[in-house]
């Protein structure tokens, strides 16, 4: 296979990759949703107040999103947290591919050291940063080797410490959002995602190679042949001959059929992989219809049991990632210098799963609300308000009421 043929045939290989892994990820991480925060016991303290501030400045709606991501796609995400120029906390989201943390082999969600590189394409230089043995060093590197040549990993040495170790603080300033297993959400079904693109492949093979019908030439006559040769003996071209087109006018000789091969029937390869595909939406407990958009229209009965099965998942996953994001906050709080005591907890509040839509929240809220449940506790534990949310509201149904009141006063009071 040349090369032109070789880029042509990966190029054709291409059209039938199915992202089958980016929806098993994206459905499950769009119901895994922070909506707040409280330190200690009450959500109007100063230091909740801090925390905060901490969490909008550093964009952590983004951040954390994106971390909650890369766990479900690689089975790990990371948060690092360092100190500003200006002493404030900052909280980031760490690529899995530019950094490799060691994890406690008693407890895997604490990090007892970490190694960030990246490469700054510009400057043809590459940056480590370590933090190991309580110390914490920033080394440098050429991009290239000595011959030339590009170099592809970390530990192709060459590196040169560029500052001297200083120690810090605590422990390593990482946080680990370890995913069930240390595993992606779709690392299991890998065998079956790629038999949804061999499926998908062979029916554009097929499709392509039949999109024009073979034809031949049939005799009817005694010799069963047909000439090669006209009459002065020149070699006949019957593809030129025959050559096919909108306005082309085709004529056989007495005794001579064209014949045109059958269309294949491609609905069982279609079949084929909508079986395969619902295979992987109950291998990774994930709603057929989001890998099926006219599976929609399946029972209500039928449609429950998986939505049942993403919402179990997705309540697992956050029980997994909240104490790491509490442990981010706590760390971005001590490098503001605020301590919190033994009995101060950090609880960061999340979306209920099971309803995440605003049909799915006001729907449950009624039913909630019908069944003498309080106000408050529908907004947190339904409608996944955050807490100064739900005293905004609070402030502002009262100020409603005083204003009902005022007038129904005053329209007494004239009559």
């Amino acid at each position: 296979m040349g090369p032109n043929l070789r880029r042509s045939w990966e190029a054709f290989q291409r059209k039938a990759l199915a992202n089958a892994g980016k929806l098993i990820v994206d459905t499950l991480a769009e119901r895994i949703i922070p909506t707040g925060l409280i330190v200690g016991e009450t959500a109007d303290s100063d230091v909740t107040r801090q925390a905060r501030r901490i969490w909008r400045d550093n964009r952590l709606d983004v951040a954390v999103a994106d971390a909650v991501r890369d766990a479900c796609t690689v089975g790990a995400g990371y948060l690092l947290v360092t100190v500003g120029e200006d002493g404030q906390a900052v909280v980031t989201r760490e690529a899995p591919e530019q950094l490799y943390v060691e994890p406690d082999a008693t407890r895997p969600w604490r990090a007892i050291a970490a190694i960030k590189a990246w490469r700054d394409p510009l400057a043809k230089t590459d940056h480590l940063l370590m933090w190991a043995d309580g110390m914490f060093s920033v080394w440098q590197r050429a991009s290239a080797g000595d011959d030339g040549i590009t170099l592809d990993t970390v530990s192709g040495g060459g590196w040169a410490l560029v500052r001297l170790p200083v120690e810090y603080a605590g422990s390593v300033p990482v946080v680990i959002l370890e995913n069930k297993d240390g595993k992606g959400e779709f690392e299991d079904s890998t065998g079956l995602i790629d038999r949804i693109n061999t499926g998908i492949l062979y029916r554009l093979v097929t499709m392509a190679m039949q999109t024009y019908r073979q034809r031949a030439l049939k005799v009817s006559g005694e010799d069963g042949e047909i000439p090669s040769e006209d009459a002065d003996g020149n070699q006949i071209d019957y593809q030129a001959i025959f050559e096919p087109g909108p306005g082309a006018l085709w004529e056989l000789p007495p005794g001579v059929e064209l014949w045109e091969s059958a269309t294949t029937d491609i609905t069982p390869m279609l079949n084929a992989v909508k079986d395969d595909w619902r295979e992987l939406a109950a291998a990774t407990h994930t709603p057929v219809t989001a890998m099926l958009p006219d599976a929609a229209n399946q029972s209500a009965a039928g449609a429950q049991q998986p939505m049942n099965q993403l919402v179990f998942k997705a309540q697992d996953r956050i029980k997994r990632f909240a104490p790491a994001l509490a442990v981010a906050m706590v760390k971005a709080l001590a490098v503001e210098g605020v301590e919190l005591g033994v009995h101060e907890t950090v609880e960061v509040k999340f979306e209920p799963p099971a309803t995440v839509t605003l049909s799915e929240k006001y729907a449950a809220a009624a039913q909630a609300r019908a069944a003498g449940e309080a106000l408050e506790t529908i907004q947190e534990t339904i409608l996944g308000m955050s807490p100064e949310q739900i005293a905004q509201d609070k402030q502002r149904r009262t100020e409603e009421q005083l204003l009902a009141l005022i007038n129904a006063a005053g329209g007494t009071g004239g009559g």
